[in-house]
C-alpha cells in the first residue's frame, strides 16, 4: 500500500511498538494521511486564500499562529485516532503525538516554501 510509508517513519523515531501492532496496521496511516491533509490546507488557505485577499495576511505572526494551528492538529489527530482505536491513550501514544506535530509543523513549512511563489501578499512570509 502506498500510504504505509508512514510506517518506517514513524518507527524510525518512535521505534517499533510490539505490544500493540494497531499503531502499525491502521493508526500510523490514518493520522500521517489526516496530518499531511490538514497541514497543506493550512498551508494553502494561508497563501491562497488569506494571501491574495488582502494586504494584512503577510505578517510574520498571521504565519505562526497558523503553524501553531497545524502544531495542536497533528497532536489532536494522534490523540483522537489512537484512543479510537485502542480505548485509551498511552506512553507511546504520547510520544506519537509529539512526533507527530513535529510532522504536521515540517509538512506545513515545507508546503508554505511551494505556496508562498503564488501568493500576493504574503510572498515574503515566513522569511
Amino acid at each position: 500500500m502506498l500510504l504505509s510509508i508512514f510506517n518506517p517513519i514513524y518507527e524510525l523515531l518512535l521505534g517499533v511498538n510490539t505490544t500493540t501492532p494497531d499503531y502499525r496496521e491502521d493508526i500510523f496511516t490514518s493520522v500521517g494521511t489526516m496530518t499531511a491533509i490538514t497541514a497543506s490546507a493550512l498551508a494553502a488557505l494561508f497563501y491562497l486564500v488569506l494571501g491574495l485577499w488582502k494586504p494584512i495576511w503577510h505578517k510574520r505572526s498571521h504565519w505562526l499562529i497558523s503553524l501553531a494551528i497545524a502544531i495542536v492538529l497533528g497532536f489532536y489527530f494522534s490523540f483522537a485516532i489512537t484512543s479510537k482505536a485502542l480505548g485509551t491513550f498511552d506512553h507511546y501514544g504520547f510520544k506519537f503525538g509529539w512526533v507527530n506535530a513535529i510532522y504536521a509543523a515540517i509538512t506545513f513549512f515545507l508546503c508554505s516554501l511551494g505556496f508562498k511563489r503564488f501568493s500576493i501578499f504574503a510572498k515574503r512570509t515566513p522569511f
